[in-house]
């Protein structure tokens, strides 16, 4: 018999944000609403979708640290980023990060994502999620 499990058995999506206008947001930066828990899984992944970057811009997707699921106390998790650069005008791509559980530091146990620019005529468009996976404990639930 094959492999009956499904995505959402395995993987938890949390949303995250979206912006049609990037660089016309507060500070150049979209942060996701809730930082993931990781109190259950093992990897969580920030992932952004960019379009319409202007030629020469950079977009940069970071994953942040924090002790609440608002973002309090929150601080960069260290490696824990991916940048873009456009060479052509309008052009589209993906960028992610990952951290697993032991990439914490002491007292932190949740994880979001932010995506800034440094294009501020606000071209970009901008997407961000998280998606947790390998939860630690079978019986924990991964459905929302």
């Amino acid at each position: 018999m094959g492999n009956v499990h499904t995505a959402k058995q395995h993987y938890l999506a949390v949303t995250g944000d979206v912006s049609n206008e990037l660089g016309a947001e507060a500070s150049d930066t979209i942060v996701s609403a809730n930082f993931f828990d990781m109190a259950n899984f093992d990897l969580v992944i920030g992932i952004g979708q960019l379009s319409s970057v202007a030629s020469d811009q950079t977009v940069t997707l970071q994953l942040y640290e924090a002790t609440d699921n608002t973002g309090g106390a929150s601080q960069t998790l260290a490696g824990a980023t991916d940048t873009y650069v456009s060479v052509a005008g309008a052009s589209i791509d993906i960028v992610q990060a990952q951290a697993r559980g032991e990439d914490l530091s002491n007292g932190f146990q949740f994880v979001g994502v932010r995506v800034t620019t440094d294009d501020t005529d606000g071209s970009e468009s901008a997407s961000i999620f998280l998606v947790g996976g390998r939860a630690r404990y079978k019986q924990a639930t991964l459905v929302q």
